[in-house]
């Protein structure tokens, strides 16, 4: 199939399983921007169960290393800061919020080094199938429909690795998942450049912006 084919079978899916989706939208229950933050994640998802198994393994190990990267970044800048009294007082910061930050994204960091060091493989979906799952919680859609979805879905893509999956697997690996991964909203706009809402050259930087917001909302 092609993309526009899957995402329309997805959709006529979403509806059979949900059927309360569209009172949702109607209602503004899930508002314009959380409708198109869950668009993104299935678009994302779509890439992932499209790619060809080399690819995926090379995407797979470039995503892992951005995130690592940023990490370590973010951890070091704010450990620099809380040995610079100068630095804190130059720019008024309020060192518990600074040490705060620090333990947060060194946590961060702590999970992805084990997630780099493991010899279990790490693919590019684990985060968009980790949104995914975070997106349908909240509104308290039904499990088993959910799984039942990401299974149709990657029925539709031809993923070069439907046959190792069902209904047990992926319960198994959402409360892995949900359990122990570590995101913040920031780190969608490392792994995909497009949606980085600081580049205010992008016509639709804001959009970018809004869609991480609505990213930052189902990950507190």
């Amino acid at each position: 199939m092609h993309e526009r084919e899957i995402v329309r079978e997805l959709r006529l899916k979403l509806r059979e399983y949900f059927p309360s989706l569209q009172s949702y939208i109607d209602d503004n229950i899930i508002t314009k921007n959380d409708w198109k933050f869950y668009g993104m994640i299935q678009f994302n998802l779509i890439k992932c169960f499209t790619m060809t198994p080399e690819k995926a393994i090379r995407e797979s190990k470039t995503q892992l290393n951005k995130i690592s990267k940023f990490y370590e970044q973010e951890t070091r800048v704010r450990k620099l800061g809380l040995k610079s009294n100068l630095f804190i007082d130059e720019h008024m910061i309020e060192r518990d919020k600074l040490q705060k930050r620090y333990e947060y994204y060194h946590s961060h960091l702590e999970y992805w080094k084990k997630r780099k060091q493991s010899s279990e493989m790490y693919f590019n979906y684990e985060i968009y199938m980790f949104l995914y799952y975070k997106w349908m919680s909240n509104y308290e859609f039904d499990e088993e429909n959910t799984f039942k979805l990401l299974l149709d879905l990657m029925g539709f893509c031809n993923y070069y690795a439907e046959r190792y999956f069902d209904i047990q697997r992926l319960t198994s690996e959402k409360s892995i998942l949900m359990n122990n991964m570590k995101l913040s909203s920031t780190v969608l706009a490392i792994i995909d450049e497009t949606l980085d809402p600081i580049d205010k050259s992008k016509e639709d930087s804001s959009d970018h912006y809004d869609l991480i917001k609505e990213a930052q909302a189902h990950l507190n």
